[in-house]
Parts: structure tokens; C-alpha cells; sequence
């Protein structure tokens, strides 16, 4: 698996990857103790770690959902689209934290509420004291009802979605702002959110990645698809597998480069083929 994974990245990050001690290893030894296996679980974890965030721990935290709520909150543009956005986002976040026992249940109400601006939400209490005469007035509105009540007193407006930022929705303008007061996103991005993102990107990548060469692995002959990528000498068709790609085995014959015990192309001489940032292939390389 670790080398399937490999072949569906940049030449780069392939590089990153399978440098790593755990992607050759099939075992490491610990201290004075026998040595433990290596699976590719490990090498994930470990490639994973790479890039901080990417952990499905840290994928959000309760004081993200505090941002999004304030934000939300401090909207001076209400509408339909930017209603929607804000419920579907909480329940995303919400829910992960609540699933990883990150949050309490109970919360799910007040905080909900709390981002909803006072003039929306003194008509949506209105509305369903009339259809729950039942409910208790100290007790928090369901989510879904406030969602549904919500939906009810903005229709008419628009219905585009807000644009996502770092710390929430920024509202689409419906009418061309003033030049002293313009709307930008600048000071909603911040470098963690960036970091965070591009981590997760990794992660999620990797995920389907292991899907895609699952389902190619249910179906052996679909593995060598025309458009493997051969990483020595740059093109498609094959892989450096062995005896797959024949200018490799030239170069072997030639005495130019061999294979090493743990099937790794390495210079005759057994050092790792140097890398050259403005070179893509392990040819090109030899050839410099």
C-alpha cells in the first residue's frame, strides 16, 4: 500500500514520503527490546504528522465554534443564504465535537441561539410560543424548530450562501459599498486557519487516495492503468517496479544504478541518487 499511495502525489512530496525511515522498514527496533513490525498505518501516522493539524483530533475545537457563532452574531446583512450557512456550519462543527466528546449536548441550543441577531431572534420566539404552547419559556428552543421558524421569516431574501472565511461567514454584499468602507476578508484569515486547512487538505487526500487504490486492488488489472507514472524515467504507462520500466533495467545492466536490499534505486555505489530540485526523474538525475 505505502508504495501505491506514493504514486499519486507530486514528484516532491513522493520524495518527503517514502524517505521517511518507516516507508523502507519493515521493522524498527525500540530501545533494548525485539523490534516491532511496521505496517502502513505506522508510515501513515507518521506522514500525517508532517503536517500539524492534519490529526482527526484537532480537526475542529470549541473555541472555532465560538468564532463562528460571534460572527455570525455581528452580521449587519441578514438573509435566507447567510441563515442557511451559518446552521449547516454549526452543525458540522457541533456535531464532530460532540462526537468526540469535546462538548456537552446540552449547549447545542443556547449556543445556537446566541449567534442568531436579536431582531431575528425576537420573531422566531414568537412564532413558536404560538406552535409549542407546551414548551417551557426558560427552556432552550430545538435547534431544527429555530432552524424552520428562521427559514420562515426570511423568505423573500436573498437566497445565495455567505462566503466561508477563517473565523466564519462573510456576507455576499447585495449593493456596491462606499470606498471608505469596503468589505474585505483579509482580517478574517489568519495564518493558524491557513495551516490548519492545508493540513486537513493532506489528510482528506490520503483518505481517498487509499480508497481509490482499494477499489483498484479489488480489480488487480486496473493497477497498471496507462496513466501510472514511472518515477525514474518520467513517463506513463509503468511504474519503477521491478522489471516494469526497461530504461531502468538498462541503466542496472550498465552498472549505472542497482537496486539495494530493501528495493530502494540507489547509485552503484549504494549512496541515494542526489536530489536536484530542478530535475524530475531519477534519469535525469543519474544522467547529471
Amino acid at each position: 500500500m505505502k508504495e501505491y499511495v506514493a504514486r499519486y502525489v507530486t514528484y516532491n512530496t513522493a520524495e518527503t514520503w517514502t524517505g521517511l525511515p518507516e516507508f523502507a522498514a519493515t521493522t524498527i527496533p525500540v530501545g533494548d527490546q525485539a523490534a516491532t513490525a511496521i505496517s502502513y498505518e505506522n508510515w501513515k501516522e507518521v506522514v500525517i504528522s508532517l503536517y500539524p493539524g492534519a490529526e482527526k483530533s484537532t480537526r475542529y475545537t470549541v473555541n472555532e465554534l465560538h468564532h463562528l457563532v460571534q460572527d455570525n452574531f455581528d452580521l449587519r446583512a441578514y438573509t435566507l443564504g447567510t441563515f442557511s450557512t451559518y446552521y449547516h456550519k454549526f452543525q458540522k462543527i457541533f456535531q464532530w465535537l460532540l462526537q468526540h466528546g469535546k462538548i456537552h449536548a446540552n449547549k447545542e441550543q443556547r449556543l445556537f441561539q446566541q449567534g442568531i441577531p436579536t431582531s431575528l431572534w425576537a420573531k422566531i420566539t414568537r412564532q413558536l410560543e404560538i406552535l409549542k404552547l407546551t414548551h417551557h419559556p426558560k427552556d432552550p428552543y430545538d435547534v431544527k424548530d429555530a432552524y424552520k421558524a428562521g427559514n420562515w421569516h426570511l423568505k423573500g431574501t436573498d437566497t445565495s450562501l455567505g462566503i466561508p472565511c477563517a473565523k466564519g461567514i462573510l456576507p455576499v454584499p447585495t449593493q456596491p459599498q462606499a470606498a471608505n468602507n469596503t468589505v474585505t476578508t483579509n482580517s478574517y484569515i489568519k495564518k493558524e486557519d491557513m495551516e490548519a486547512a492545508i493540513s486537513a487538505a493532506v489528510a482528506s487526500a490520503m483518505t481517498q487516495i487509499e480508497t481509490m487504490i482499494n477499489t483498484q486492488l479489488s480489480t488487480p488489472h486496473t493497477l497498471n492503468a496507462a496513466n501510472s507514472l514511472c518515477h525514474f524515467c518520467g513517463e506513463l504507462g509503468h511504474t519503477m517496479s521491478r522489471g516494469r520500466c526497461n530504461i531502468l533495467e538498462q541503466y542496472i545492466c550498465l552498472g549505472w544504478v542497482r537496486r539495494s536490499t530493501d528495493s530502494k534505486v540507489v547509485l552503484s555505489t549504494g549512496a541515494n541518487i542526489s536530489n536536484y530540485l530542478e530535475l524530475k526523474s531519477y534519469q535525469e538525475r543519474v544522467n547529471e
